[in-house]
């Protein structure tokens, strides 16, 4: 097993063994000479994924049915079902619909669920398509905030005094590693009362949250930072959101359409990811159920959802599709995005995303001191330390287990979707043991 530091290092020799040539940070939509287009699915629409005998093409057929047998009748799965998609060199080699006691009835191919967290790999495909369009205006070093409205990237941000003079050091870099300082609990169904600072008499929303404008009682707040931006981690959607909003500030356009024309679209995802981001993604209960049979976005709030203002209370900057979370798909399709970050944001002919950008955003990103001690990158979790799991792994993480695993090494994604947070099974963690069980059915030597 490879260290974190080595890890970099291991992730280029083996693209560049593999011959995935770095595309720069140039958007490269025309064809790419010199090497042969990967197999690129058609949409369902047109006939979808090729599908293959798993023993055709060196898979350990027992192992892989016991992976499937254990994903299908956990209770992590059968409680509110649950979907698992395996792409072995650009194959569906098994894939599963579990209708659960509760949740869809049933559970389909055609059934969309919310990706929750998962939608932050998205959301950063996104960034690195937008670093790579305005790389005249915007890098990963560029202010967020600034120390002035005209330096800002989000300068609706000094529409107020500004809460915490450590804001103006956030660069993009710390906004989407999460070590922008941010706090991280979400009041999703919060009861605690609503309380604006002094000096600010406006809208309960998202965007005047986290600039710090109003709290929740008994609830962290965003009125100051936890930490000086780039010296620590925490995990949450604030800076995501910010970042979002600066984005939207320079190209004009919400995260929904412009990562759909972009990415979504080419790679064949259902039209709905597009026109649909503006849908309200209503909790029925605190189980968190979020499935429908249409794909969406969703935007900031639900009836008895507080977390990004659910009092739809007027706000000047407008609803945006959360960018953490929210994004909903069917198992099949969030399997293209997969397919699309294992072969470095080439589809087909065309390299939609900058393989550079996927190459550092999947490698646990360096703070300010050097150090790298945590398994993220750049909306993406790294997998370098976990027991059979090859260590060029990366993945997409969302609450519920709805989670993506890619695996260069071995030509090998696997998506699951559910809307069952346990983490353990008979004292085991489910997700690892998920995919160790997967990965032992995969040739080696892919």
């Amino acid at each position: 097993m490879s260290t974190p530091n080595q890890r970099h290092v291991t992730r280029r020799r083996f693209l560049a063994a593999a011959g995935v040539g770095a595309a720069g940070l140039g958007l490269s939509p025309l064809p790419v000479f010199g090497q042969a287009a990967p197999y690129a699915p058609p949409s369902e629409a047109e006939g979808g994924w090729r599908i293959a005998d798993p023993a055709s093409l060196g898979v350990d057929a027992a192992l892989l049915r016991g992976a499937m047998s254990y994903h299908d009748t956990s209770p992590v799965t059968t409680s509110h079902g649950g979907a698992v998609v395996i792409i072995y060199q650009g194959h569906i080699v098994a894939e599963s619909y579990t209708t659960g006691d509760d949740g869809p009835q049933p559970w389909t191919v055609r059934t969309c669920n919310d990706m929750k967290s998962s939608t932050k790999s998205v959301f950063g495909t996104a960034v690195g398509v937008f670093l790579d369009e305005y790389r005249d205006r915007v890098t990963l070093d560029s202010y967020l905030v600034g120390d002035s409205r005209d330096a800002s990237l989000v300068p609706q941000i000094w529409d107020q005094p500004l809460t915490d003079e450590r804001k103006t050091r956030i660069k993009v870099r710390h906004a989407i590693s999460m070590t922008s300082g941010h706090e991280t609990r979400e009041p999703w169904l919060a009861p605690a009362t609503r309380h604006r600072y002094d000096g600010y008499p406006g809208a309960y929303q998202m965007y005047e949250y986290c600039f710090g404008w109003w709290r929740f009682d008994g609830i962290a707040d965003h009125h100051t930072l936890k930490f000086e931006p780039g010296t620590d981690f925490t995990y949450s959607n604030y800076g995501l959101e910010q970042m979002a909003l600066a984005m939207r500030n320079v190209s004009g356009e919400a995260v929904g359409p412009y990562v759909y024309d972009r990415v979504l679209g080419p790679i064949g995802m259902d039209r709905g990811l597009r026109d649909t981001q503006y849908r309200d993604m209503p909790y029925a209960d605190n189980r968190e159920l979020n499935f429908a049979e249409e794909p969406g976005w969703g935007v900031g709030g639900s009836a008895g959802c507080d977390a990004y203002g659910a009092d739809k209370s007027e706000s000047p900057y407008g609803y945006n599709s959360i960018a953490g979370s929210t994004f909903r798909c069917t198992a099949r399709d969030f399997a293209r995005l997969a397919y699309l970050w294992l072969n470095n944001g080439r589809w087909g002919s065309r390299q939609l995303v900058s393989s550079d950008w996927l190459d550092v955003a999947t490698t646990r990103h360096v703070r300010d001191d050097g150090s790298s001690p945590s398994p993220y990158g750049y909306t993406f979790w790294v997998q370098d330390q976990t027991d059979g799991v090859p260590d060029d792994t990366f993945m997409s993480r969302g609450h519920n287990q709805n989670h993506s695993y890619i695996i260069p090494s071995r030509d090998l994604v696997v998506v699951r979707q559910g809307n069952d947070n346990r983490r353990s099974v008979d004292d085991q963690p489910f997700s690892d043991t998920l995919i160790q069980k997967i990965v032992a059915a995969i040739p080696s030597n892919a």
